[in-house]
């Protein structure tokens, strides 16, 4: 199974103020711009295991840092900016169709850095895959990065509480966790009656047919937690937080191993969750939708939170959210939301610095031969 990720960074000055990533983006050519002007993503190749990833994430986070760096910028990965200033746009015609239709609330969808897990989809297994990541979805509190939206403490995982609960108007179906799927033509049902609707509201609004076609397709239009990509042969999970490279990289490590489960394993919807020798069980999504509101809201600070991925094969103690290391302080200040960026930059680079000189020649080599 290829394993492939995006990451999405704020980038702010040495102040720790947000700052345009444009100079950035302008010197390395596969780095991808966001609509909030101060993000880049950073996006790697399918790689065929963890420790290939893992140097494929420290290459390429090591290039943009050394940029960065050089253009008086940081990254941060943080799951929110934390404070309350403004972040600025850079609108093309997605974002101003997304606007005229969803309204003054997609700007907080500016307000959100995530991580995207690309997962090869397994011929046959798409529809327990698809099932599978859903039962997951509450794994975004091990690797939460932001308790803060606009200065204000809103949740454990603000960014899940943001995008949402406050980014898609009379649209939700665009941005929250779908429900289970009987089989991958139910999936594609759903994602052309949602992007039907989209369609009809915004040319309603009076966005010109053509226009709306050229910079929308379903497959590309529906923003929620799992997407079945066929134009990649993935299915994109994009739950997650942006954090620091080893929370991620632990998080995509076990997500796999639960996937790969699907090989001989059912996936059983319904009944009591967890794992045996010929089945993978996970619960009714009525009573997932409870753990997803719990984990936005409380984040492994919810015993059942804790309980239900470690039925599912998470190991909890072994991750610790960097959202529980901000405070619960209802307020945050400009001057430390500014601090804390900082802060957390600085822990980046060390990490990718470590990680740079964990990658031995000989495990390169290794690596590499393995393509």
């Amino acid at each position: 199974m290829q394993l492939s990720l995006e990451l999405e960074y704020w980038t702010v000055d040495d102040t720790g103020a947000l700052a345009s990533a444009r100079p950035v983006l302008d010197r390395i050519d596969d780095l991808h711009a966001e609509s909030a002007d101060p993000m880049l993503e950073v996006v790697t190749d399918p790689c065929i295991d963890v420790p290939e990833l893992r140097e494929e994430v420290t290459v390429r986070l090591r290039e943009v840092i050394e940029v960065a760096r050089e253009e008086g910028r940081h990254l941060v990965p943080l799951g929110t900016p934390l404070g309350a200033a403004s972040v600025s746009t850079s609108d093309g015609p997605r974002t101003r169709i997304q606007r005229q239709v969803l309204g003054e609330a997609f700007d907080n969808a500016t307000h959100c850095a995530g991580t995207h897990l690309h997962v090869d989809q397994i011929e046959g297994a798409e529809t327990d895959q698809l099932n599978l990541l859903t039962a997951l979805d509450p794994a975004f509190a091990l690797v939460a990065s932001s308790s803060y939206d606009q200065g204000h403490n809103v949740a454990a995982c603000a960014r899940s509480h943001v995008y949402r609960r406050a980014c898609y108007g009379d649209h939700p179906r665009l941005g929250q966790l779908w429900p289970y799927v009987e089989d991958v033509a139910e999936w594609d049902d759903r994602i052309d009656a949602t992007f039907d609707r989209f369609r009809r509201q915004a040319l309603g609004l009076g966005v010109e047919p053509a226009t709306f076609d050229t910079h929308f397709t379903p497959e590309d239009s529906i923003w929620a937690p799992v997407r079945l990509r066929e134009k990649f042969g993935t299915i994109e999970w994009r739950a997650p937080d942006i954090a620091l490279p080893g929370q991620i990289l632990r998080l995509v490590e076990d997500v796999r191993d639960i996937l790969n489960l699907v090989a001989d394993r059912r996936v059983e919807i319904g009944g009591r969750a967890g794992v045996t020798a010929s089945t993978v069980s996970v619960p009714a999504f009525d009573r997932l939708q409870q753990y997803v509101s719990l984990a936005i809201d409380r984040g492994l600070e919810a015993p059942a939170v804790r309980r239900y991925l470690e039925t599912m094969g998470f190991d909890t103690t072994a991750y610790r959210p960097i959202s529980a290391e901000l405070g619960n302080t209802s307020q945050m200040s400009r001057g430390r939301a500014q601090w804390l960026r900082l802060r957390y930059a600085d822990r980046l680079e060390r990490e990718v610095e470590a990680l740079t000189v964990d990658q031995s020649p000989a495990r390169t080599e290794m690596a590499k031969s393995a393509r």
